[in-house]
């Protein structure tokens, strides 16, 4: 099991914990329930693509990157090269 996994798996008990026994905590204007179970949904993703093996990156990170916009400037994959 990878660290990755593991690390999903944290995150799929900590978002239950969230959704049953803290539903009504409000942080901010954050309440554990409904972010609980963003959490967990967001950990099964990332566990099933890891399963499925085809992202090299997780969900997390892949939203991290588009959040953030750490895309490499010389990827060329994406780019369009028509004339």
């Amino acid at each position: 099991m990878s660290a990755r996994d593991i690390r999903s798996i944290v995150t799929i008990v900590v978002g239950a914990v969230l959704a049953l026994f803290f539903w009504d905590l409000q942080v901010f204007w954050f309440q554990g329930g409904p972010i609980g179970c963003v959490l967990v949904v967001l950990a099964m993703v990332d566990v099933w693509e890891s399963r499925r093996g085809t992202p090299k990156k997780g969900l997390l990170a892949e939203l991290r990157d588009d959040i953030v916009g750490t895309k490499d400037a010389s990827d060329t994959s994406e780019r369009d090269t028509r004339p």
